[in-house]
């Protein structure tokens, strides 16, 4: 048997009352100071002066012991169901304007307070471009500590969840329906094991189901429950804009990852929130610079200002040489560093692991020396987007360094 005192049962009735996502059960909650048992209490009262007349009928025809039903349905299919008032509901969340009363979670979220949480949003159908950087910055981004949470959607959105689950790392999906119901259905399989990693959570009642109008309240959540969001590929129209909207009325940071092309229309909101003062993104450093100084205790072994460095000895160009190894296949090279005639390092690249457009950059640039990605671009023949691209893995793997005026060496 359920204790009738207890708050959560009330919380719920106002959420079903005044409807998931709406300002004005914390108007109406102001008048109780913010109690939800005072408030029903006082709305079960015909001459209640704090609501309209259609909110009264609501009043009027939602049943209190239907949320035992409620209760009963979560605990049976294992759903967590925690209000603003439980020490559950992530902290950052109860911070933003029109938190939502209740959340119903797959998993507990609880681990939320204590994360550098990072909110990855993008298209439901990204460019190759777009779609091969949020896999390889996701990748860097878990291996260094981050938890990623996104919207559970296809496309960006899946490939930020599924990097976290290959690497066994935590991650927040955030619904725009009920956590019984799947959608999108090619997701259906991952939802446990995400909860199993990390938490899903929703605002919306079981079975409710993913209308339009939902996922802009969705959003504000996902914005809401992180430090700062990372928008990977966006139109003028897209969906991500809305979440990076709220990010900044909430006063997050927000990250967008420059386009492949200007002149493109899949990234003119990335473009316009670039404008805005969007932070841009050219991998998982820009990320962790602004997070570093303040949780350097939860960025597991890296070194994020390896690439801010304003150090003279960093930023000196430095000589190389290649010398061809003798081996029977000819296909690796020595790469050394001479400084004064003294040899301090060498780098050994072994072909057989690169992609063709990754041994034609390293080709050119160990003819090159330092190059520009247009300069790469036309000597190797490729698409400005594909070298950028490759250049940024090339970087994060340690074979090449970006030096300043966006030059490129081994």
């Amino acid at each position: 048997m359920y204790n009738e005192n207890d708050a959560i049962f009330y919380w719920l009735w106002l959420v079903d009352v005044f409807g998931p996502g709406n300002n004005r059960i914390w108007e109406v909650l102001s008048h109780f100071d913010n109690d939800p048992i005072a408030a029903y209490k006082a709305l079960q009262e015909k001459d209640c002066k704090y609501i309209t007349k259609s909110e009264y009928k609501n009043v009027c025809n939602t049943f209190f012991e239907s949320m035992y039903d409620l209760m009963d349905y979560c605990n049976l299919n294992n759903y967590n169901v925690i209000s603003i008032d439980d020490e559950r509901y992530p902290q950052r969340l109860k911070e933003i304007f029109n938190p939502p009363a209740v959340l119903f979670c797959m998993g507990d979220p609880s681990f939320i307070n204590n994360e550098v949480v990072l909110t990855v949003v993008g298209t439901r159908k990204p460019s190759d471009y777009s779609m091969e950087f949020a896999r390889k910055i996701c990748a860097e981004l878990v291996k260094s500590g981050v938890v990623l949470a996104s919207g559970f959607a296809l496309g960006i959105d899946s490939a930020a969840h599924r990097a976290a689950l290959k690497a066994n790392s935590k991650t927040v999906a955030v619904l725009g329906c009920g956590l019984n119901v799947n959608y999108p259905s090619q997701n259906a399989e991952i939802k446990k094991v995400i909860a199993v990693h990390g938490a899903v959570i929703t605002e919306f009642f079981p079975g409710t189901r993913p209308e339009g109008k939902n996922f802009p309240q969705r959003n504000r959540i996902l914005s809401g429950i992180s430090l700062g969001t990372l928008v990977v590929e966006a139109s003028q129209r897209s969906g991500a804009l809305i979440t990076a909207d709220f990010a900044m009325n909430q006063g997050r940071d927000v990250f967008c990852v420059p386009p492949a092309d200007l002149f493109d229309q899949r990234y003119a909101g990335v473009i316009r929130l670039i404008r805005e003062g969007a932070i841009p993104t050219f991998s998982h450093l820009d990320v962790l610079f602004e997070y570093y100084e303040n949780f350097s205790h939860k960025l597991v072994s890296v070194n994020p200002f390896s690439d801010y460095s304003s150090s003279e000895e960093f930023f000196k160009e430095k000589p190389y040489h290649i010398i061809e190894s003798n081996t029977k296949q000819n296909s690796n090279l020595k790469v050394s560093t001479e400084k004064e005639d003294n040899i301090s390092e060498e780098k050994v690249f072994d072909f057989s692991e690169y992609s063709d457009i990754q041994k034609a950059i390293i080709t050119v640039l160990q003819n090159g020396g330092s190059l520009t990605p247009d300069e790469i671009s036309a000597l190797t023949g490729r698409d400005i987007s594909s070298v950028l691209s490759e250049l940024t893995e090339l970087e994060i793997n340690g074979d090449i360094i970006k030096n300043p005026g966006q030059r490129y060496s081994v």
